[in-house]
């Protein structure tokens, strides 16, 4: 299990597919605004399967399922 936290800004670094070997699972939880952005991220990296969501007052949590993208 990795743990990381992240900080939302509007700077945008240029992302592409990226190899994975197998499958992994990421569960994302914060505000709606961090949580959408990190998901377009990893969407243009990796293809991404939305498994499930959970919507709070001022959060919401996301589990994803990563493979890699086959273009």
């Amino acid at each position: 299990m990795w743990t990381a936290e992240f900080e939302p800004t509007q700077e945008r670094l240029a992302t592409g597919p990226t190899s994975l070997e197998g499958e992994f699972t990421a569960t994302l939880q914060g505000g709606y605004a961090a949580v959408d952005l990190l998901c377009e991220a990893l969407v243009a990296a990796f293809s991404v399967d939305e498994q499930s969501t959970a919507s709070g007052d001022q959060e919401k949590e996301v589990d994803l399922r990563l493979r890699t993208k086959h273009l």
